[in-house]
């Protein structure tokens, strides 16, 4: 084969394939119907160039370029259209309950920890007062007072004020929760779950005196029910990544570490968009004094039976969103 006269006469059309699948980049529609057709048609050419190529020639050079342009073309030609935006936030909203569901026992292990060291301070503190020192620091004092008192109405810049800083500040709960695993092989997740669960029982606890832990929980739970459930989400992220360190089965420990961290990363970012989503609730909300505590019930039971049926049944039916990598 004449390899110059070949390539001569084949290069106008493989430089129109490269710059069909320029065009193509993001998406086949971006092409006209005829340029789609004589985009199907060069590649077709350009496959049989290759072959050609392949059986006729010894330069791996010019293989090389013929079976990435092919390769190339043939990725744009059968690649899944892309979905638009609510087609994205249905295959998040599905892939994240799919993964929930797979990782429950780790989930309810977190959610264990959280609320059984809540239970455990409150009742600590009850038998042994001189605990409250140790699990009430001079700093949480000062914020535990402030529930003894009536709360202050706020104006709408106060709550959009305070909507930023939960904004900034508990997604970082989320993240650190779920962060510190891997190098603390989840003794950094437990704790932390464990810390943040005693703060609350050791705040009810406080509070019993005073006849306001029911005040407490009425005035939390608003808000409490997406922004505890992101802390949980996030500790579940930590024990996965701690369960392929401690017990990888027959992989490396750096393969089980990869392969659970697709699971992981999908929890914590759930946990830390639930996060967002509580802090507008936090900010205009829960602590409103204008709103009735029945409102405040009402809202905390309906988001938790709402939460609770998305968990357990969205996308049920349906395969998954994307399979975890071999």
């Amino acid at each position: 084969m004449n390899e110059t006269a070949f390539v001569d006469r084949r290069q106008a059309d493989w430089n129109r394939l490269t710059f069909l699948c320029d065009k193509a980049e993001h998406s086949v529609r971006s092409l006209t119907p005829e340029e789609f057709e004589e985009f199907v048609d060069l590649y077709r050419r350009s496959s049989t160039d290759l072959a050609t190529v392949r059986t006729r020639s010894k330069n791996l050079q010019l293989a090389d370029f013929l079976n990435d342009l092919a390769g190339r073309a043939y990725a744009t030609l059968y690649r899944e259209p892309r979905g638009g935006f609510f087609h994205s936030i249905g295959v998040g909203l599905r892939l994240s309950a799919q993964t929930v569901r797979k990782c429950r026992w780790f989930v309810a292990a977190s959610a264990g920890l959280f609320f059984g060291s809540a239970l455990f301070t409150f009742v600590l503190m009850g038998i042994a007062p001189a605990t409250q020192s140790y699990y009430i620091s001079p700093f949480a004092k000062k914020a535990f007072d402030e529930w003894k008192k009536p709360f202050d109405e706020r104006t709408p810049s106060e709550s959009a004020m305070m909507t930023g800083f939960y904004l900034s500040n508990n997604p970082k709960t989320a993240v650190i929760a779920g962060a510190v695993s891997a190098s603390t092989f989840g003794f950094g997740t437990a704790y932390l779950l464990y810390e943040n669960g005693a703060i609350l029982g050791a705040l009810a606890k406080e509070l019993q005196p005073y006849g306001k832990t029911t005040h407490l929980l009425i005035w939390v739970s608003p808000h409490g029910v997406p922004e505890l459930s992101g802390v949980i989400m996030s500790g579940a992220a930590g024990f996965v990544l701690a369960w392929a360190l401690i017990l990888p089965g027959r992989k490396k420990r750096g393969v089980a570490l990869r392969d659970a961290g697709r699971d992981a990363i999908i929890l914590l970012t759930t946990g830390t968009l639930l996060m967002f989503v509580a802090a507008p609730i936090e900010g205009f909300f829960s602590f409103n004094p204008r709103v009735p505590d029945w409102a405040k019930v009402t809202v905390a039971v309906v988001s938790l039976a709402a939460w609770l049926a998305f968990w357990n049944g969205f996308g049920k039916d349906e395969p998954k969103t994307i399979e975890a990598p071999k």
